[in-house]
């Protein structure tokens, strides 16, 4: 009798096992060791795969081919130097979602994943989560900042509809329109635990039922609710990963002297500098440090720069 072989996608990943799905049929697989000798990745499967599989029982199989991935999200392997570590395939937007407060608002994370965006090919947005905790000028610059680079930007609070501890009661609330560009997108869910990615899915899916949990006290940062990367099916179109908090988050293959063609506002003026090499740091007659100086270019985002740079 003929081996029984499927095409599916991969909906969950958990260590060495897999969940695929293949028109609404969910399978626990694993992966048959020419997948993991063929791949140059530390992880050969990942969410979001395109797979080919062989029914080994009435829920189980064994997935034997992975097609080529079309977009990805990934960060050189911690511990693995010159590896890198894809977390997840498929996708057509990155979701970077952050918090007012509990846990911090960092800006230079949500740069960090711009970049990483990019560099996959991906569609980036932003989620600026819990302005219940906090709507003021800084809030409020940062969101007319980011949309005037062009990015997507959403201000949401997922548990409350009122009861502001800081901030205006007029203050906005995205998410309808957060939830119609989730409808419209292959989108994975990243940022800092605590921030609230499980609670959002959670307001516009209730049938998901995702486990969330409380800041902690002691740290004032999230615990790790979500401890693995899984696909969702959206009710009325799109789909949407949602991922683990990541604390490390590495840029593939990035050259130093690349980084400021990611940042649109200088990558415009890296050219008009005195040095054709410069690192808009140290140099002198530079525009970009110029430009900083005139406030034409944020502050924030330049110390981002200079942040990332550095650490490159």
């Amino acid at each position: 009798m003929a081996e029984e072989k499927r095409k599916g996608v991969v909906t969950r990943a958990h260590g060495n096992r897999f969940i695929v799905c293949c028109d609404g049929d969910n399978f626990n697989c694993q992966v048959l060791k020419k997948v993991k000798f063929l791949s140059e990745k530390s992880n050969p499967v990942v969410v979001g795969d395109d797979v080919n599989l062989i029914v080994t029982g009435p829920d189980t199989g064994a997935i034997e081919f992975v097609y080529k991935r079309r977009r990805i999200l990934s960060r050189p392997a911690v511990g693995q130097e010159g590896v890198e570590q894809v977390l997840a395939a498929n996708i057509d937007s990155l979701i970077i979602v952050t918090s007012t407060r509990k846990p911090a608002l960092k800006p230079g994370l949500i740069d960090r994943f711009l970049i990483v965006a990019q560099m996959g090919g991906l569609k980036p947005a932003i989620v600026i989560n819990k302005i219940d905790l906090q709507y003021d000028r800084e809030i409020k610059e940062l969101a007319t900042l980011y949309r005037g680079l062009g990015y997507d930007l959403f201000l949401t609070r997922a548990l409350n509809a009122s009861g502001f501890e800081h901030g205006s009661k007029t203050a906005p609330n995205d998410l309808k329109k957060l939830h119609r560009y989730l409808g419209r997108h292959r989108s994975i869910l990243a940022g800092h635990s605590g921030a609230g990615k499980s609670s959002l899915l959670n307001k516009f899916y209730p049938g998901l039922n995702l486990k969330i949990s409380d800041i902690s006290k002691a740290s004032g940062k999230g615990r790790h609710t979500t401890s693995h990367f899984e696909l969702f099916q959206l009710p009325g179109g799109g789909c949407v990963i949602d991922s683990p908090g990541l604390k490390v988050l590495g840029l593939w293959q990035m050259e130093k002297e690349s980084l400021a063609g990611y940042f649109p506002e200088m990558s415009r003026l890296a050219g008009s500098c005195r040095f054709a090499r410069c690192s808009h740091i140290h140099e002198p007659e530079c525009a970009i440090k110029d430009a900083v100086e005139k406030g034409k270019i944020s502050s924030w985002r330049y110390n981002s720069y200079v942040s990332i740079y550095n650490s490159l």
